[in-house]
């Protein structure tokens, strides 16, 4: 079994802690743990034996999970650690070596790399950036004739922060039902939206979707590494079988922690406190690559991350390497997604982080005469 270098994470985890401004996250700046639960209950974990707790996830965790998800219930969620293995365990159940699973792209690598180093027949379909990232109907039917097994995608997207169209949504949905097909969403940036309303889950409008998700990016708690599936019950129980042999389950404090996240009032709340920095945050950006003839994007819908495209002759990982090394600021390549001249910034960190780190951006620029 060969994998290949999983390039976004395997660089992050070189460069992120090293430097003054990291600007490759793309989720919301931390919540701390007294943002999440009252003094008294913090000072109670403080007596709390540590056990391993409930392996598939605590039931009020998962009850507070599945609340989010219409007509879902404790019994369609797996808790898992994190979205990825949330994704791993979730291909290991369903999708067997040979079979073939159309993967949207740009995108999180971790399907396209996992599914190759696992056997299965990966196939990319690359989005329409002048439609605003969004699905071509005709190209997606050619691609899924009558074989394939898994469709793949991200929404809101990464590293677009693009919210799939209606038209899109059908067009997907339409090819899953056509071929009974499995459809894996991965909603991580659902609740993270900047302008618009909530996105809309894709959980129950067929009997054959799978989401993914976590508390890593819209919900500001990376660190408790929570993630979940949220699927039919024969997906839950077959995920829940490969997660015996790879976790056997998530830390009994970050369930404890996750349950009071997803508690339907704070997590509003915390949601909240997360679109009001993305929103500041993206007017910021936007209000950079206005008055720069050399930039341009599609202003995010949700997430936090903006994916910049640029017109002069440098690739983006020797500009992500080089503005690391001189500035002291860590961008996300754009060859990481496979797709050159643009890069990723996060726009969920500190304001005046962002505000600092496209000052230095600039001074990076202006030296070799790109400003």
């Amino acid at each position: 079994m060969q994998f290949e270098t999983f390039l976004m994470e395997r660089n992050q985890t070189l460069f992120e802690n090293g430097v003054e401004i990291n600007l490759t996250e793309s989720g919301v700046h931390p919540c701390a743990i007294e943002e999440i639960l009252p003094a008294q209950e913090a000072q109670a974990l403080l007596r709390l034996p540590l056990g391993y707790g409930w392996t598939d996830g605590r039931p009020d965790l998962r009850s507070a999970i599945a609340s989010w998800y219409p007509e879902a219930s404790a019994a369609n969620v797996l808790v898992t650690n994190g979205s990825s293995e949330a994704t791993m365990i979730a291909l290991m159940a369903m999708i067997d070596p040979g079979d073939k699973v159309l993967f949207a792209v740009p995108n999180f690598m971790q399907v396209d790399g996992l599914g190759r180093a696992l056997g299965m027949d990966i196939q990319r379909l690359p989005l329409l950036a002048d439609r605003g990232w969004q699905v071509d109907p005709e190209a997606l039917k050619a691609a899924t004739g009558d074989s394939v097994k898994l469709i793949a995608v991200t929404n809101p997207g990464n590293p677009t922060g693009a919210v799939l169209s209606q038209r899109s949504r059908e067009a997907l949905l339409d090819a899953a039902r056509r071929t009974e097909a499995w459809l894996l969403v991965d909603e991580i940036y659902r609740g993270g939206e900047i302008d618009g309303a909530e996105t809309e889950t894709f959980y129950g409008a067929y009997e054959r979707v799978i989401v993914t998700s976590s508390l890593s990016k819209s919900f500001a708690c990376p660190g408790l590494r929570l993630g979940w599936i949220v699927g039919p019950d024969v997906v839950v129980e077959e995920a829940a079988k490969r997660q015996d042999y790879t976790t056997i389950g998530s830390g009994i404090l970050s369930q404890i922690l996750g349950a009071a996240v997803m508690e339907p009032r704070n997590r509003e709340r915390i949601l909240a406190r997360g679109r009001a920095l993305l929103r500041e945050n993206a007017d910021i950006v936007e209000s950079w690559v206005a008055k720069r003839n050399r930039w341009s994007w599609q202003r995010p819908a949700a997430g936090g991350m903006a994916f910049l495209r640029y017109d002069f002759e440098m690739p983006s990982e020797v500009l992500s390497n080089e503005l690391r090394e001189e500035q002291s600021v860590f961008v996300v390549a754009g060859s990481w997604f496979g797709i050159e001249s643009h890069i990723r910034i996060g726009i969920g960190v500190k304001t005046e982080h962002l505000e600092e780190g496209l000052s230095r951006l600039d001074r990076f620029l202006a030296r070799r005469g790109l400003a």
